[in-house]
């Protein structure tokens, strides 16, 4: 089985007005040939168990239970998905190391998560996956699939100032447990700024275009709520030879709004894969250019790094210049 940490950190830094937007992306299990993370909702329940306890570094009129339950419900209504997790009992656990299998924690007072390597850090998200179908899935069957989620815990950085109600003092807690809860789904970072799973802290708790897309391909609606489509292609340098990881996003031309007002229009995309190739799914009827360039920045490939591990690589290639078409 595999295990891996999301992390959220502050930002300091103000973003330009015009900024790089990149794509969503899932987490992946194994090597070679990987497998996407993601629950299997027909093997058993999922829910979330909420340890209530904080400290004094929690504050608002709001209780963190209707936080993370907000945060919670902000993705289950996301449109063309059909995700089953369900609020569970709470639980008085208070380590992350002591978290039983039937128990995705989420904890306020854990202090035993490692947030030593960056101060900065305001949450992490702890997944752990199965490396093949059959293996024990902890609840008492097996792994219908390579990468199958069977455990979830978010924990918040204790030593870090929250508030409850938005426009507090400290960082929002629910743009932070939305962003955790991406994860706890199974969706590794995005580079588009707007977007909820940004790598860094922002003010946002509604899901972008980006997100969306990200949260139906992993979970899809039997009958979608709109109709989407895809655009594939290759990238490759001039020599012919193929870019590995180089973000390729569609971006609206129009400024019309195919999933309404409540979702934030962003735009969509994906990274190449070893042969150059992609393909950008999740896409409302609309017109597009298409854009190819380098994980060069504000978000870089460590804030990726399961991506180009899954594939044998140590980065992805970023020597390349920006190319719209």
């Amino acid at each position: 089985m595999a295990s891996r940490r999301r992390l959220l950190v502050g930002l300091f830094v103000v973003l330009c007005a015009i900024a790089p937007a990149f794509a969503w992306l899932p987490e992946v299990t194994g090597t070679g040939t990987p497998a996407t993370d993601r629950w299997n909702f027909g093997g058993f329940p999922v829910a979330w168990n909420l340890n209530p306890q904080t400290g004094s570094n929690i504050q608002g009129s709001r209780s963190v239970h209707d936080v993370i339950a907000a945060s919670f419900a902000t993705w289950l209504a996301a449109p063309n998905a059909t995700i089953n997790v369900s609020e569970g009992p709470i639980t008085t656990v208070s380590s992350e190391a002591a978290s039983p299998a039937s128990v995705n924690l989420i904890c306020f007072v854990c202090t035993d998560a490692d947030f030593s390597k960056d101060n900065t850090t305001l949450a992490v998200t702890i997944t752990t996956t199965t490396d093949s179908a059959g293996q024990n899935d902890g609840h008492g069957g097996t792994a219908a699939f390579a990468g199958e989620l069977i455990k979830a815990d978010i924990i918040f950085n204790p030593s870090v100032q929250f508030s409850t109600d938005p426009g507090g003092v400290g960082e929002d807690l629910q743009t932070v447990a939305t962003h955790e809860i991406g994860h706890f789904l199974g969706l590794d970072h995005s580079a588009v700024v707007r977007a909820v799973m940004f790598p860094f802290a922002s003010d946002l708790t509604t899901l972008s275009y980006d997100d969306v897309a990200g949260i139906s391909a992993l979970y899809p609606k039997g009958t979608p709520d709109y109709t989407s489509g895809s655009i594939s292609g290759t990238v490759q340098f001039a020599s012919g030879t193929p870019v590995f990881g180089a973000h390729v996003f569609a971006e609206s031309t129009t400024t019309s709004e195919p999933l309404g007002p409540n979702i934030r229009k962003s735009p969509i995309g994906t990274l190449s894969k070893p042969d150059g190739s992609y393909t950008i799914s999740g896409l409302p009827a609309d017109s597009y250019n298409v854009t190819a360039e380098p994980l060069d920045g504000p978000v870089s490939s460590s804030d990726i790094d399961g991506f180009p591990s899954a594939y044998g690589r140590d980065t992805v290639d970023t020597n390349f210049t920006t190319k719209r078409y």
